[in-house]
């Protein structure tokens, strides 16, 4: 229709679908943007310009981690009987997903972690907390990826997990090694923390370790700093040339965008959907209990054949794409 077009993370459950909305942004040649908003923020920026002076030396190592979920999943589909709230259009909230009795284990809130609607932790904070990492370091696809987790459903998500994504190295950047933790599962604190009850400084957040030195930020890139202290000074006092324009914010941006001006920095085609599909190759993982090989040119699964409709949804009769 022509309309610029915004969507929340993770723009959609599954790979193709977003590999539709890439295609779409390319044809009609709309603005678009993906709501992680810490993508058009200060702190995303300095992550990139303090790496980028060497400020903890080469990357090689990313970790993250999130107290989500704080919604319940680990369940099988509820079997209790509900009427639906006057105020619910219960048909159409289900809108392509396969129909089932209204329930309040799906809606409000709680939809994030069912797969028919959701993405469960990850699908949920990755494309916050990557964001920063793809896009400083030029991940692309990763050539490995190995999951652990606490016990699968069908249906939903798994209570904890910890996925492990591996990109080979790139130009003139070494193999990175991510690893994501939800459940609040944690990483190990640095040797830089002394006090074990002062780590994690959040309950989600990344912590960057380079040859050099160790780099944290909050899940958006917010407020980020050196582990160091004597180098955090003088980062501080000595603070790299800024190389990356500032934006008045992720609706400044977008709207901007929409007026003719510079695309947003999370558009669909050019930044948001590989970030999305990277992060959602780690559903698949997750979901198959294996470790995924891919080829890190095209994001194809190798070693696995996975389930079609992990990969492209099947749609209820009235719904189509």
């Amino acid at each position: 229709m022509g309309k610029h077009t915004r969507i929340q993370k993770p723009l959609a459950r599954t790979l193709w679908e977003v590999r539709q909305l890439e295609q779409a942004a390319r044809r009609y040649k709309v603005a678009t943007q993906m709501g992680n908003q810490g993508h058009a923020e200060e702190g995303t920026r300095q992550i990139r310009e303090w790496v980028e002076a060497g400020a903890i030396g080469t990357v090689h190592e990313i970790q993250l981690w999130t107290n989500r979920p704080i919604w319940p999943q680990a369940i099988e589909r509820p079997l209790d009987e509900y009427y639906t709230p006057p105020w619910l259009d219960w048909d159409l909230w289900l809108g392509s997903a396969p129909a089932r009795p209204y329930h309040p284990a799906y809606a409000p809130f709680k939809w994030r972690g069912w797969w028919d609607f959701g993405t469960g932790a990850l699908g949920d904070i990755a494309c916050h907390s990557m964001d920063a990492s793809y896009w400083v370091l030029g991940l692309g696809y990763p050539g490995r990826i190995e999951p652990e987790s606490t016990k699968l459903f069908s249906e939903s998500a798994p209570a904890c997990s910890r996925i492990t994504y591996y990109f080979p190295a790139k130009g003139s950047r070494p193999e990175v090694k991510v690893v994501w933790r939800d459940g609040s599962l944690f990483p190990t604190r640095p040797k830089e923390v002394a006090d074990p009850l002062a780590w994690p400084f959040d309950t989600s957040g990344q912590m960057w370790v380079g040859d050099a030195g160790k780099l944290v930020a909050g899940i958006y890139g917010e407020d980020p700093r050196l582990l160091d202290p004597a180098r955090q000074a003088e980062l501080t006092a000595h603070p790299p040339a800024q190389k990356y324009a500032r934006t008045g914010g992720v609706y400044a941006e977008w709207i901007a965008a929409c007026k003719g001006g510079p695309p947003a920095g999370s558009s669909f085609a050019e930044h948001a959907g590989p970030l999305t599909e990277m992060v959602l190759l780690g559903n698949l993982a997750v979901r198959t209990a294996q470790t995924l090989e891919l080829n890190p040119q095209t994001g194809d699964i190798m070693n696995a054949t996975i389930p079609e409709e992990y990969i492209k949804p099947q749609y209820r009769q009235g719904w189509s794409l």
